[in-house]
């Protein structure tokens, strides 16, 4: 009997244990956070920030959800709106402490990427050159560009982080990680046009227009990309372009010599990934 009720217990806490598991009526009116558990005096958790929970229903939940969604679109249309008007000074605020007013940079660029693959993906425009079909290194090249193409987009940061310390240091005594912000927005502005100059290809995605669009992109494309980082270093470091015009001019040219030649670094690293795998 006695050996019964020992090979009992450990059954009766591990019912005791999912009983307590068990959502019960007063789970979401105690004063807690059920986030953190922190004591709730407010509708707003002081330790985690979360809201207070309520139990899910249908309606809760899919208000839930598309806040996030909405809170996420107002915050990255409000932070590319202001950058698209002035890049540098979304960065300099951002390093200087008004950050509740934008979208984190990394969040903003993950999030541009992935729209930016999405668009490439559907536009096929990585399948669209002069010799495909012709050419099995070639066609095997096109696709290895696809598959690393997060990187690629994000090379650009690399460049912009290297004019800006090479041209300007330790100018308004920002550190290596201010400017890596300042890096950071501007690339995310320069996909946000790259973006926008894909749309028509949405569009009209036939193999002819895709090489045209290609070609045309080339001439401005380049220059448009030049001209924001020039605008953002100029309102990040704030320079009177009487007196800083050398060090504007040095700093654009890093970052012209570097996007160019990491650019060319990376396809060399694709020609030597397709020839390992060919």
């Amino acid at each position: 009997m006695r050996s019964t009720i020992e090979m009992a217990a450990p059954h009766d806490a591990a019912d005791a244990g999912v009983a307590e598991d068990a959502i019960s009526p007063g789970w979401f009116e105690a004063p807690l956070c059920r986030n953190c558990d922190a004591p709730l005096t407010t509708p707003y958790c002081a330790g985690c920030g979360q809201k207070a929970a309520r139990r899910l229903s249908l309606k809760d939940f899919g208000k839930e959800g598309w806040e996030r969604i909405r809170l996420f679109e107002k915050s990255s249309v409000k932070t590319l709106w202001r950058l698209v008007t002035s890049p540098g000074l979304v960065a300099r605020d951002y390093v200087r402490g008004k950050r509740a007013a934008y979208m984190h940079p990394l969040k903003l660029l993950v999030a541009l990427v992935a729209i930016l693959l999405l668009i490439l993906a559907a536009n096929q425009y990585f399948e669209r050159f002069a010799f495909a079909g012709q050419s099995r290194d070639v066609d095997l090249m096109a696709q290895r560009v696809m598959a690393y193409a997060n990187w690629s987009f994000t090379l650009g940061i690399f460049a912009i982080f290297l004019g800006s310390r090479v041209g300007f240091g330790r100018r308004l005594h920002y550190n290596a990680i201010e400017h890596g912000v300042l890096a950071v927005y501007c690339q995310n502005l320069i996909l946000a046009v790259v973006i926008l100059n894909l749309l028509p290809t949405l569009i009209w995605h036939t193999p002819r227009f895709i090489l045209l669009h290609k070609q045309a992109s080339a001439y401005y494309l380049y220059a448009i990309k030049l001209s924001i980082v020039a605008i953002a270093y100029s309102q990040f470091f704030r320079l009177r372009l009487a007196r800083d015009w050398p060090r504007l001019i040095l700093a654009c040219l890093v970052y012209a010599i570097a996007s160019w030649s990491l650019l060319r670094l990376y396809a060399a690293a694709i020609l030597w990934i397709v020839n390992r795998t060919a």
